[in-house]
């Protein structure tokens, strides 16, 4: 496992892009999977509000340093090592290795518009991508998921990566309920990043 630094309650991944890339392909050939959380300034004050926040940032398989101030506290401390990892910049790297790789991927969140258009973009921009589903789920509070339903359709079509992209608390929140029934694949909480690759923002 990657060490972690302290940011008050939540403990950050001490981490980089290529670190990050190097450890997600160890934990997928040594079959060792978990949630990832794309972690910025705002999230970091989320968790040292709120308990059960702060619990799932801190029980997953990496929380990465998206934001340089969160790279900052960590350079300062003397963690040199540590880089930015920013949800989009994530995407693109491991979009870019997933034809060698024989990385595939199921992406979950925003509206049907967005969701479209980013499923077209991926493919014109990253050719030979496996998209094994792209869906919009209806607005709805965590509590009224379908958490063993929708984890039955992940392991139905086994992707390596589940993206989630419902944006900040709710994502973390989702993937924490669901990776426990998930079989063989990593979730990763991206927020933004969805409209950033369908060119919405």
């Amino acid at each position: 496992m990657i060490s972690r630094y302290s940011i008050g309650k939540i403990k950050i991944s001490k981490t980089n892009l290529s670190r990050t890339l190097s450890f997600l392909d160890d934990c997928i050939e040594n079959k060792k999977y978990g949630y990832v959380c794309v972690t910025n300034a705002r999230t970091s004050y989320l968790a040292n509000q709120d308990a059960d926040y702060c619990t799932i940032q801190n029980s997953s398989l990496l929380t990465v340093p998206d934001g340089m101030p969160l790279v900052w506290i960590a350079n300062n401390n003397g963690f040199n090592e540590v880089g930015k990892v920013s949800g989009r910049d994530l995407m693109d790297a491991l979009f870019s290795i997933s034809a060698k790789e024989g990385y595939s991927h199921y992406f979950y969140g925003c509206s049907k518009q967005t969701i479209d258009l980013l499923q077209s973009k991926l493919l014109e921009k990253y050719p030979g991508l496996d998209i094994k589903a792209a869906v919009s789920p209806p607005f709805q509070p965590i509590e009224a998921y379908d958490i063993e339903g929708l984890a039955n359709q992940v392991n139905t079509l086994n992707p390596t990566f589940f993206w989630c992209g419902l944006g900040a608390p709710k994502q973390e929140r989702l993937m924490a309920l669901l990776q426990p029934h998930l079989n063989s694949t990593i979730s990763v909480g991206v927020g933004l990043a969805f409209e950033y690759f369908a060119g919405t923002v």
